[in-house]
């Protein structure tokens, strides 16, 4: 079973990767995929007009009417609609089910005419070469797996056997040139296959480092202990919202030390923890975050200025309905005491945010210290 897998994995890089990582993959590819055949698409256009215009000159309007001419100019028509129907996906998100339809036709249709052209080509008219350099063009300059190559190269390989078996004085009858044919098709899917499995690879890490890069910058805004938003996320948080009116709470565990002191460090941590958790998960637009030792700030965004003191009292209420045993607070549970400001607009253009926010939190943090002053558990709002 392992090596059927195995097996499956050689033949199609796509499939060592989950589902959900092997559709962005594909479509990440396709991407590139769409550029690169509207480039090669352009070359070949401009080398196909180029070369209908010098039969023009060498034998006038009859010059454009060969079998050679005409299969010619239906390959530009077919990449101008190439061109103008696959759109200009600039990110994966933006790739559909047309351009995997514009893309596998216009690839197939690339190597058709191709292999066209040179199976109606005596021995005097000219060579293999127009066919290999297309299919070795596509099999090292398109991210295409085995699979893909093999349906796209079929048809134009049949159409090349049939030449020899039907087509007398095919340029493929010339002893060494089907054979390159064949070689030269082999090297190109082999090409394609080496390529795209190394891109994948590529790309794969580098989606890695930026899923880590991303953790990384998560976890940098995240307190160590509660899993709470930290300072730092306070900081940007506020600045994200510039035009908002808020109400900022300054959240104090009342008796804090004596719990410590009374049943140990680490219970005082799961303390910090449950209180984090209740405030951080109570049912309001905003953000709690852990400011330092026993003390959270929050921000509401509020709606109605009416709400903002019901709204506080329910939070505060919040806490000491965890009942978390507290037998050194005169509370019998642990408690919180909360000092809050509103403003009802926010600050135009202040050069540094900073500095504001920190004005709100001294605004809360004196408020604070009214409400402790007054007996703990209770809140209170900043007056001027």
């Amino acid at each position: 079973m392992k090596t059927l897998h195995s097996v499956i994995q050689t033949l199609n890089p796509y499939a060592a990767y989950e589902k959900t990582q092997s559709t962005r993959l594909r479509k990440t590819l396709m991407c590139d995929n769409v550029k690169r055949l509207k480039i090669i698409g352009i070359i070949g256009s401009s080398v196909n007009l180029l070369l209908l215009v010098l039969y023009y000159l060498d034998r006038g309007f009859s010059g454009l009417t060969t079998i050679e001419a005409t299969l010619r100019i239906c390959w530009i028509l077919a990449s101008i609609i190439y061109i103008i129907g696959v759109g200009s996906p600039h990110s994966p998100e933006a790739i559909k089910k047309r351009q995997f339809i514009f893309f596998y036709g216009a690839t197939g249709l690339c190597l058709l005419f191709a292999s066209l052209i040179t199976a109606v080509l005596s021995v005097e008219q000219g060579s293999t070469f127009l066919y290999l350099i297309n299919v070795l063009l596509i099999g090292s300059f398109l991210y295409l797996s085995l699979p893909e190559m093999i349906c796209i190269i079929s048809p134009s390989f049949l159409v090349l056997v049939l030449s020899i078996l039907f087509t007398p004085g095919s340029i493929l009858l010339v002893q060494g040139n089907f054979v390159n044919v064949i070689a030269s098709t082999a090297f190109a899917v082999v090409i394609a296959q080496t390529i795209l499995t190394s891109k994948l690879t590529q790309l794969a890490s580098t989606q890695t480092i930026l899923d880590q890069k991303k953790e990384l910058e998560y976890l940098i805004d995240l307190d160590g202990l509660t899993r709470i938003p930290n300072r730092r996320k306070l900081e940007s948080y506020y600045s994200d919202h510039p035009h908002t009116s808020f109400a900022l709470l300054m959240v104090d565990i009342d008796y804090f030390k004596n719990y410590n002191d009374t049943y140990g460090h680490l219970q005082g941590d799961q303390c910090l923890i449950q209180v984090a958790q209740c405030l951080s998960h109570y049912p309001f637009e905003g953000l709690t975050t852990r400011y330092g030792g026993e003390e959270f700030v929050t921000i509401i965004i509020l709606a109605d200025l009416e709400c903002i003191t019901p709204l506080v009292e329910a939070i505060r209420q919040s806490i000491q309905d965890l009942q978390i045993r507290h037998e050194a607070s005169p509370f019998g549970v642990v408690t919180v005491s909360i000092g809050y400001v509103v403003t009802e607009t926010r600050r135009e253009n202040h050069s540094n945010e900073t500095t504001v926010l920190e004005d709100f939190i001294l605004k809360a943090d004196q408020a604070l210290y009214q409400a402790k002053e007054n007996g703990r558990n209770q809140i209170k709002l900043y007056q001027e």
